[in-house]
């Protein structure tokens, strides 16, 4: 093997080692991070007119605002793992929040929350709740179901 050849050889040993690290640097940070998307269904035309912010429910700072694409959808890329968050629709020329979804806690086994939809007025726990109340009542009234029993 010439000098030449030696050189080269250890030259390229000593970048791959030494860049290494930072391989497994980027694939720790890619592991770490997830995915929260969705639609703002409360969203009006323009869409323009709106963004959606991140929150870090722990310190109450937004860490990442995105606009709306022309179909009022949003997608987050870079969500840390075990943070609580909250997906806030916010109205630029109103300068206010319109609604709050979440909070959305991603992990490990958990990486994306892609159906997040903002829509302030249809709370489906909510009509839940109101339907177990409804079955409260009648029970506790003595009402009889269609069946008889």
């Amino acid at each position: 093997m010439s000098m030449r050849s030696s050189v080269a050889l250890a030259l390229v040993v000593a970048m791959t080692v030494g860049s290494a690290p930072a391989l497994v640097t980027v694939a720790a940070q890619a592991q770490n991070n997830g995915i929260i998307s969705g639609k703002a269904d409360e969203a009006k035309k323009p869409y323009t007119d709106y963004k959606v912010q991140l929150r870090d429910v722990a310190t109450s700072q937004i860490v990442a605002t995105v606009p709306l694409d022309p179909q009022a959808r949003f997608a987050f890329n870079s969500v840390a793992l075990t943070k609580k968050f909250t997906v806030e629709l916010y109205n630029t020329p109103q300068n206010k929040i319109v609604c709050t979804e979440g909070p959305y806690t991603l992990s490990s086994t958990l990486l994306s929350k892609t159906d997040v939809n903002i829509n302030c007025g249809g709370n489906p726990a909510a009509w839940w709740l109101l339907a177990a109340g409804g079955a409260a009542a009648a029970i506790a009234l003595g009402v009889r179901s269609p069946s008889g029993s």
